[in-house]
């Protein structure tokens, strides 16, 4: 289940007695946990009726599980990065064992924060369908997060303004809710966040940045491409990387170009690509800006240049700087090259 399919069962206390919690969105995750034990702990009785377990031998679980609840229905045992699941120690048969029988006056929860290494222990929650998997907001989703935050600040923001934070800050939603706190602290007595508010003040990613740095090599801008590339390299993003977020802007490019040829809508092309609509349009832009051979000759310069560094025929400082020299030249006439 996901995470509005848990706060339904949640609501109709249909849940089952072992939920694993997994997946990056840690403010969901937080977030659910806190309703859980909103849920299930009466006020003033948390402590009596919440085990937080620190690797706990499987006795010391079992008893933590078996202990009934003190004036409320059901106890809350917590285990966060379990031994098991992170891969430190193995899941003893007799744990496995026990979960399908851990009595309904009891909630398990297995929180992991780490990849989850070892998957016996999950499977045998999914098994009992206990599994919530916790996965990063995309679309509409997204959209509505955003604004839904905005309006806790007691700002007003639209759908396309939220857009353009969700392109410039990205996805996360912890990363998130500081820059709406933030920008929400900027011009408290506007009741409506702008777009100048957010290009202002909010932070943008290294997927962001490469998103200006094609539109410098685009626009044949070489002292501000390079600017851009100092920029990136400065933040801590290292070459290899930049070069593999180049040649995956250049392969959307080129998937852009495909599905016009085969005469898809652009609302066909979006979900195809699972863009936000903003990140779309400026995707769709850049791509205007060249032709399918030239998208093609881009997506085959970064291919190549990213073989040779990896199988060390070419030295890794300087490969990018040469990729972005040659990609400006795709767009200058033949006697300027």
């Amino acid at each position: 289940m996901d995470h509005l399919e848990f706060a339904r069962r949640l609501e109709q206390r249909s849940l089952p007695s072992v939920l694993f919690f997994e997946g990056p969105e840690e403010h969901l995750k937080q977030t659910a946990l806190q309703n859980l034990r909103r849920a299930l702990l009466p006020e003033g009785m948390e402590e009596l009726n919440e085990s937080r377990l620190n690797a706990p031998e499987t006795d010391e679980l079992i008893a933590a599980a078996e202990t009934l609840p003190f004036m409320a229905d059901q106890r809350l045992i917590l285990l966060r990065d379990h031994p098991a699941v992170t891969g430190r120690a193995e899941a003893d048969d007799r744990l496995l064992e026990y979960l399908p029988q851990a009595p309904s006056t009891a909630v398990i929860v297995f929180y992991c924060v780490q990849p989850v290494r070892q998957k016996k222990i999950k499977n045998a929650v999914q098994k009992l369908g206990g599994l919530v998997e916790f996965k990063p907001l995309t679309g509409a989703a997204l959209t509505s997060f955003v604004t839904d935050a905005f309006h806790q600040q007691g700002r007003e923001c639209d759908a396309r303004t939220a857009d353009l934070l969700i392109f410039i800050a990205g996805a996360d939603t912890n990363r998130l809710l500081n820059e709406v706190a933030k920008i929400s602290a900027y011009h408290p007595e506007e009741p409506r966040v702008s777009a100048e508010d957010i290009q202002a003040l909010a932070v943008p990613t290294s997927e962001s940045k490469v998103f200006s740095l094609v539109d410098a090599i685009l626009a044949g801008q070489d002292a501000r491409a390079f600017s851009l590339l100092e920029s990136l390299l400065l933040s801590g993003e290292t070459r290899t990387m930049i070069l593999f977020m180049l040649m995956r802007q250049f392969r959307l490019m080129q998937h852009i170009k495909i599905m016009q040829y085969e005469k898809r809508t652009q609302q066909q092309m979006m979900d195809g690509l699972s863009m936000s609509p903003y990140a779309f349009r400026q995707l769709l832009r850049q791509a205007s800006g060249y032709n399918g051979r030239q998208v093609k000759e881009a997506v085959a310069l970064c291919l190549d240049t990213d073989y040779q560094v990896k199988s060390g025929r070419l030295r890794e400082e300087g490969a990018v700087e040469s990729v972005m020299l040659r990609l400006l030249q795709l767009k200058k006439p033949a006697g300027q090259q």
